[in-house]
């Protein structure tokens, strides 16, 4: 028998916890407990009475699992497993509940993982999205300034041909001059 006062250097689990890691319902977990003690292993119990389960409860847990997946008949995997000499010393301090760990089912993990690989997705979208805007404005402001460039110089070129036209003109004789008015 464990007794809590070896067990206060470490962190109990309740069943729930212990069902989540060995992928297993609840319902199963309680039943298999109850094998287990019907065959004399004990589990310790907080002061609410309820099982508190520690490394060497998960370590025979899997045990047990393993020799059912393995088709060993149930009964005669409980008495295998209670009649085991388990290491009645769990480790010096597993994780607790109470600390800052999280345990996740597979289901809740792959929903974690898409949940990141989505999010980094549409980031990675985003940053090709300004990317390409900031490209496409590179390219208008480019386009403006050589439009503008393009203006000016036609601007100017229409402002020499104006110049050229006022000399002309008035080098032109004063007859030549009347005439031209008349013409206009």
């Amino acid at each position: 028998v464990i007794n809590v006062m070896e067990n206060t250097q470490q962190f109990g689990y309740f069943a729930r916890d212990v069902a989540m890691d060995l992928e297993v319902t609840t319902s199963t977990l309680r039943r298999w407990s109850i094998e287990l003690e019907k065959n004399g292993y004990k589990f310790d119990r907080n002061e609410k009475d309820h099982r508190i389960y520690f490394e060497r409860d998960f370590k025979a847990f899997r045990e047990l699992k393993k020799l059912i997946g393995n088709s060993v008949p149930f009964l005669d995997a409980v008495q295998a497993v209670a009649s085991m000499t388990v290491d009645n010393k769990n480790a010096t301090k597993t994780p607790s509940v109470y600390q800052h760990e999280v345990r996740l089912s597979i289901r809740e993990l792959q929903e974690l993982v898409q949940g990141s690989v989505q999010k980094a997705i549409q980031q990675e979208k985003d940053n090709i999205i300004d990317e390409i805007q900031t490209k496409m404005n590179n390219v208008i402001e480019q386009r403006d300034r050589q439009i503008t460039y393009e203006m000016r110089r036609s601007l100017e070129q229409k402002q020499l041909e104006h110049a050229a036209n006022l000399e002309k003109e008035n080098q032109l004789n004063w007859w030549q001059k009347i005439f031209r008015k008349k013409e206009l």
